[in-house]
Order: C-alpha cells, then structure tokens, then sequence
C-alpha cells in the first residue's frame, strides 16, 4: 500500500495521489479501525481546508447583513466553498463506483501494444498538459491573491472570535488562510482533472475500438482464400456454426 496511486495515466495519478494524501480517497486494503482513523482524518483534513472557512464566513455574512457591497464579496467566496464541499462529497460519496471505472480503465489501456500504445500516449500527454496548465493558472491566481492583502489586513474577509490586527494572531491567521487556499485549491484542481481524465479515457477507449474495426481485415487481400483462422477471427458466429 504505497502513498502514490499506481495507474497509466499521470493526470489520473496525480489528482488520485492528492485526494489520498488529504483523506478523500482511502487506500485499498484498509481495515476498520484504520478505515475509520483514515475518514477521521479525512474530516480533520476537510475542516482545516474548508470547514473553517465555511464557519467564519457565514458568521460574518450575518455580521455585515445590510451592507450590500461587502455581503456580495463574502457570498461569493462562501458559495465558492461551498461548490467545493459538494465536489468532496460527491468523490467520497461515490468512491467505490469511481474505483471500478478507474480500475477497468487502467487494466484495459496498460495492457495496449503497438498502435494501441501510441493512442494511449497520446492521450496521457493530453490530459497531463492539461493538468499542468490549470497548476501553474491556480498558482498564479492564488499567489496574487495572496499578496493582495493591505498591511495588517487579511486576503480573505472573515470573523474569527479573536483580534487578527496584532501579532502573532496577525501572521498566524494569514497563514493559515494562505496554506489552506493554496492547498484546497490544488485539490480542486485534481478534482476537476480527475473527471477530464476519465472523460478522455472513455474517449481513448473509442478510438481503440476503431482502430480495431478498421484493422479487422487487414490480413484479408482481394481474391485471396480465406483461412480458418481468419474465418474465426472476423465471424466468430460462422466459425461455431451459430448464426443470431
């Protein structure tokens, strides 16, 4: 049981990987005691990246209710979360039907020799550019925001039940803040490519099927006789004498 998900696909074992190590993706094996220890885990994990953020921000909606321009700020942050509470349910919700469909996946395309292996590639190097340009997008976006905070302000509005002007609540909080966005945002992130990625596969696993259909007689010439084995190969049905 290694930290890093084996799989053909790097996007998919990056984004696999992250979901482990965050508690959102148990590994294979687990049992009770340390499956329930993993989801304990998993809620810690959850209330350091979003929990918190969720709590504090409605508190402060009730806090500011009336003022329009500030209220549309932190809604728009609070549904953001939200957003991304309902995407890390819905993965925790349906691990094990995304488990089956990840696993049939990778089984079917490691297993692909010659042409087939060129098509799977290619769609690895597709999925993998993909992930790496939304990475460097989020790291610029959140390292902007990051660094937009005034002198003793915070990025993000939000009450907490303690003063955040003076030190070291100040440097405490603002790195807490920083570490937990960059750090759910990177999770969204593999959350969103994880759904590409099987996206991709499914349509990787088309264009095999139509390699395969168009070199189904490729050992047929014209006028050429037409082996047994070939017979077999092509009509499987005329070959047993079975005809639907």
């Amino acid at each position: 049981m290694g930290i890093v998900e084996r799989n053909v696909n790097v996007s998919l074992r990056v984004s696999l990987t992250a979901l482990k190590l965050f508690g959102f993706w148990a590994p294979a094996g687990l049992g009770r005691r340390r499956g329930l220890l993993y989801r304990c885990y998993g809620f810690l994990s959850f209330m350091f990246l979003l929990g918190t953020y969720l709590i504090i921000q409605v508190v402060d909606l009730f806090l500011i209710w009336g003022d329009v321009a500030l209220m549309t700020g932190t809604a728009f942050v609070l549904f953001t979360n939200l957003a991304q509470t309902t995407k890390i349910a819905a993965v925790v919700a349906h691990a094990p039907a995304l488990r089956r469909l990840v696993r049939g996946a990778d089984e079917l395309l490691a297993a692909e020799t010659g042409p087939g292996k060129l098509i799977v590639d290619s769609c690895n190097q597709e999925t993998k550019r993909e992930q790496i340009l939304y990475f460097c997008l989020t790291t610029v976006t959140v390292a902007g925001w990051a660094g937009s905070a005034e002198k003793n302000q915070l990025p993000l509005r939000a009450w907490y039940p303690y003063d955040t002007s003076v030190s070291p609540a100040y440097e405490l909080t603002y790195l807490h803040q920083v570490g937990a966005l960059f750090a759910a945002a990177y999770l969204n992130v593999g959350k969103d490519t994880l759904v590409t990625t099987l996206i991709a596969q499914a349509r990787c696993r088309l264009r095999l099927a139509a390699l395969r259909l168009a070199s189904l007689t490729d050992e047929l010439t014209p006028n050429a006789q037409v082996t047994r084995g070939t017979r077999a190969r092509c009509w499987p049905s005329a070959a047993t004498g079975h005809v639907n």
